[in-house]
């Protein structure tokens, strides 16, 4: 064993972008999904909405929790996706009707989205300043043309 250096392994960064924007009310179009999927460290089912900012074209994200019950993917009528979903299809899904994440996609819907910081880890302890992300908190209203 010498005196040689060791070479760092130049790690990348694969993962999603979670940029920081000013909070407030945005217009914005959909871009992509991703999942459901499980998260581990929420132990629950989670989908994720993309939306591009109008203003520059900033990709934020709408977090979306389907339950905990890793079997199964469930939500209720009141849940924030069984909302957006139902706004985006333009009527709520009939009995045993599959809520296909496609209709996110219609061609020229318009969304109107709240965009927070998310500020709280897995363990609701504040995070550090440089973790701190922008979100989608809320679509408020999605418009057709």
């Amino acid at each position: 064993m010498g005196s040689e250096a060791i070479e760092s392994p130049g790690l990348t960064w694969e993962g999603v972008d979670l940029p920081r924007v000013k909070p407030g009310d945005y217009l914005a179009a959909f871009v992509r999904w991703q999942g459901p999927e499980w998260v581990r460290a929420f132990q629950r089912w989670s989908l994720r909405l993309e939306f591009s900012l109008l203003t520059d074209g900033t990709l934020v994200s709408a977090f979306y929790n389907l339950g905990s019950d890793r079997s199964a993917k469930s939500f209720g009528r009141r849940s924030r996706f069984y909302s957006v979903w139902s706004q985006a299809n333009g009527e709520p899904p009939r009995k045993s009707q599959i809520m296909s994440l496609e209709v996110f996609n219609e061609q020229g819907l318009l969304y109107t989205v709240r965009v927070s910081y998310a500020i709280k880890d897995e363990q609701q302890a504040d995070k550090p300043d440089a973790l701190v992300y922008s979100r989608v908190t809320d679509v408020l209203k999605i418009e057709r043309p």
